[in-house]
């Protein structure tokens, strides 16, 4: 009895001493952008929006925007306090967005920076580039939701059953950091009144160079990781007949055993099922066709990214990073950038289709 009567004044000690936030006493942030200003006068500065949703009593959810522009992001930080009665916390941010003009002129580290040396920031806070206005996107009504929750979602699912790759902040850094690795994010624009992704963006060191467009996101993502995926890929025979291939899975395998003469060899492996054919009849011929003809159109998609790669001097793919697992300490980065835009490298692919679904 004495042990349950401690137990109980314990917890009513330990519970008091717990620092309470008060959802109306705060300034809930779940969304930032950042962005070049307009005025000529506040060139060298950034600006900055953040977005925090206020959940009304009746069950709407209003987006209260914040803008302002300063030199230094921790800056910007404090003006936003002081145009609210609120403070601001940042616990809850879920993706943070830099405009396609920064990230081609400025370069986006010194931002990433910040966020990475914030305690109360996650490392899967999702990162992307805005090719629309950062501030029009994030001051878009997008129906009663919290933005900051609509486009992670939509980032979010992407990554999970569609073909964007994972990029949060913790990936960001990693291939920042990473020898014979570089960085991309995905490019998201705004499609009338939703938010569209349209492709990925490709950095060297923290700079966009170039990008991807979504329709290649597929054969990108085969080239970049093993995954699997409830998206479909479409084989296109001619003008009348198709084929939708679902379910897939795929992983890829990079042989260096030719490295020291200057080749690598990617394989990629993919196993899907057709779940769509518009043709009469689906014969054992056929499926071999539509094999054949995905692995030529994957692998020409897969060459010519490759062969802009090289020509940026960028390796999105971590080529150098697998190149420098196997040789230890006999890679230099110095030597491998200037190795690598000379490299052949070629692609192969390999695809099975499992099953003809109900068609068959």
């Amino acid at each position: 009895m004495k042990r349950r009567v401690c137990m109980i004044v314990c917890m009513f000690f330990l519970t008091s001493c717990v620092q309470k936030s008060i959802l109306d006493d705060i300034q809930m942030v779940t969304i930032i952008g950042y962005d070049l200003p307009e005025s000529d006068e506040e060139e060298g500065q950034t600006k900055g929006v953040a977005v925090a949703p206020q959940y009304e009593a009746d069950g709407r959810i209003e987006n209260n925007v914040f803008v302002q522009t300063a030199e230094l992001s921790k800056e910007i930080r404090s003006q936003y306090n002081s145009e609210s009665p609120k403070p601001f916390v940042s616990g809850k941010l879920q993706v943070a967005l830099f405009s396609q003009d920064i990230a081609e002129t400025e370069g986006i580290m010194k931002l990433v920076d910040t966020l990475q040396r914030d305690p109360s920031i996650g490392s899967r806070v999702f990162l992307g580039i805005s090719g629309t206005d950062v501030e029009t996107l994030l001051t878009t009504n997008y129906g009663n939701v919290d933005t900051g929750t609509y486009i992670h979602d939509t980032l979010s699912h992407n990554s999970r059953h569609g073909m964007l790759p994972e990029t949060n902040l913790h990936d960001f850094l990693y291939n920042y950091y990473s020898v014979g690795d570089d960085p991309f994010l995905p490019l998201v624009v705004l499609d009338e009144d939703k938010v569209k992704i349209t492709g990925i963006a490709l950095f060297k060191g923290d700079k966009m160079v170039d990008s991807i467009n979504a329709k290649n996101l597929f054969t990108f993502k085969v080239l970049h990781q093993k995954f699997s995926s409830n998206d479909s890929f479409t084989v296109k025979l001619d003008e009348e007949e198709h084929a939708a291939i679902y379910n897939i899975a795929s992983k890829r395998n990079i042989n260096l055993k030719m490295v020291n003469r200057n080749k690598i060899v990617l394989h990629g492996k993919v196993l899907g099922v057709i779940k769509e054919y518009s043709g009469e009849k689906l014969t054992p011929a056929k499926l071999k066709n539509i094999e054949t003809k995905m692995e030529k159109d994957i692998e020409k998609t897969g060459m010519d990214m490759i062969n802009k790669f090289q020509d940026l001097n960028i390796d999105p793919l971590g080529i150098g990073s697998a190149v420098r697992s196997v040789t230890r300490g006999d890679f230099h980065e110095e030597d491998w950038e200037k190795r690598y835009p000379d490299m052949d490298i070629t692609f192969q692919m390999d695809v099975t289709i499992t099953e003809s679904g109900v068609i068959e």
